[in-house]
């Protein structure tokens, strides 16, 4: 009698392999691990979206940053650009907007060199060049070859036009354009796999606007395609920043609206028109005694006394009072004083991981009563 054949999970394994050689069985899979973060410029804003101070933009994942007018976009954009390239990558920097120039990019410490600029003005042109570059260096890593370390930008996927659009306004027709979220929501279907294999990230802006809805709420354009391709989609808004009478920068709110790394934590952080981004801002609140061994206060009688509304710091680990001046500095928030506020705030910014005892069919019913 002849033996029947078998057809186990290692032969599915096997099988699997020589169809799609970026498949393997999940415990040794790393296809879709972070393998480092890129520094947002600052730590709380590290926290917003990734879970950690010491975090930051995901190295394979695309991004987005989306808000009206003004409220920092270009300024985060550019920041992380620095901090990429300080990191060993090379950046691919597409502007719709014709807003970004040299002078702008040296203002932020930039090389030069590890920046290919490209104007672009339409979807297409975008979708050609972008498809064209992750298929290039698909090639070259399954051929055995090296790829380099590349960061991807778009500023902004709200300003590109489509090439119908530009026909229509040449021949003067007025008809609506409904062809612009389509092909976006193409280019992020082709995308995603090739950005995550080659450890590219993708960050991109976007417009938003008031929805004419009876609850108006704010959208972002370009239609569904990127927020539902992006594992992080912030919302930024901004209120002015001001010493005395005089505006001195924006306080910028970061919402996320979307988030894969992190529980969705609204954030504020400065933006001052003359010194940039502190790093530092946002920490002030868990600055107490007992998470990090720095409070307001002041010394009388060489006693350290707590006090809310003094106008200086009590640090521990200096052994002295700070003045406000010095607060949002490397001399308060040191390395150990940053392990501390990390350590208290996961609970803050992190996902609980479902405990082995809980009834996962139970808690599905009691959400769907």
């Amino acid at each position: 009698m002849a033996k029947k054949k078998e057809f186990n999970f290692n032969d599915l394994n096997a099988e699997l392999a020589s169809i799609n050689p970026l498949g393997s069985v999940m415990e040794s899979s790393t296809f879709s691990e972070v393998t480092e973060w890129i520094d947002t410029g600052n730590y709380h804003l590290n926290a917003c979206v990734s879970g950690s101070l010491f975090g930051g933009w995901p190295n394979n994942r695309s991004c987005s940053l989306a808000g009206p007018s003004g409220t920092g976009k270009t300024f985060l954009i550019l920041n992380s650009v620095k901090r990429a390239i300080d990191m060993g990558y090379n950046v691919v920097f597409y502007d719709s907007e014709a807003a970004v120039d040299k002078s702008l990019m040296k203002k932020f410490g930039i090389d030069l060199k590890k920046v290919n600029y490209q104007p672009i003005n339409t979807v297409q042109d975008f979708r050609h060049s972008i498809t064209t570059i992750t298929s290039k260096m698909q090639e070259v890593k399954r051929s055995g070859g090296e790829v380099p370390k590349l960061m991807i930008i778009l500023d902004s996927a709200g300003n590109l036009a489509t090439q119908k659009e530009i026909n229509d306004a040449i021949s003067g027709s007025e008809k609506s354009d409904m062809t612009r979220s389509k092909i976006l929501k193409s280019i992020f279907r082709i995308i995603m796999t090739p950005l995550a294999d080659l450890k590219i990230p993708f960050l991109f802006t976007n417009h938003t606007y008031q929805t004419q809805d009876f609850i108006s709420r704010q959208v972002a354009g370009g239609g569904t395609g990127p927020e539902y391709a992006a594992s992080i989609v912030l919302f930024l808004g901004k209120a002015q920043l001001k010493e005395g009478a005089d505006k001195t920068g924006i306080i910028v709110t970061a919402k996320p609206n979307k988030n894969r790394f992190a529980k969705p934590t609204p954030i504020k952080f400065h933006l001052h028109f003359t010194k940039g981004m502190n790093r530092f801002v946002g920490l002030e609140q868990y600055a107490t005694w007992d998470i990090c061994g720095v409070t307001r206060g002041t010394i009388v009688k060489g006693e350290k006394v707590p006090k809310a509304t003094a106008r200086g710091w009590i640090c521990e680990h200096l052994d002295e009072v700070v003045p406000n001046s010095e607060f949002f500095t490397e001399k308060v928030f040191t390395k150990k004083v940053l392990e501390k506020i990390n350590k208290h705030i996961k609970p803050i910014f992190n996902y609980n991981e479902i405990a082995e005892d809980v009834d996962v069919d139970e808690i599905l019913e009691e959400t769907a009563e």
